[in-house]
């Protein structure tokens, strides 16, 4: 199975199977930032949750407060 690296704001690294979705991170994450879960950034550009990711990437999850 492939795998995508990505890489979150505080430096850490999240592997997620290829195709994995903004929203499968931010359950991966937690429950709570899952609910609040807007749109996902990925190296600059907002995307929607149910995108699927298909690269390595930086990534960061918005919320209301971005």
């Amino acid at each position: 199975m492939s795998v995508v690296r990505l890489t979150l704001p505080d430096g850490s690294i999240r592997e997620l199977p290829l195709g994995s979705t903004g929203l499968e991170l931010a359950r991966s994450i937690g429950p709570g930032l899952a609910k609040a879960a807007l749109a996902i950034r990925i190296d600059g550009e907002i995307r929607d949750l149910n995108r699927p990711i298909e690269r390595d990437a930086t990534v960061s999850i918005l919320t209301d407060k971005d």
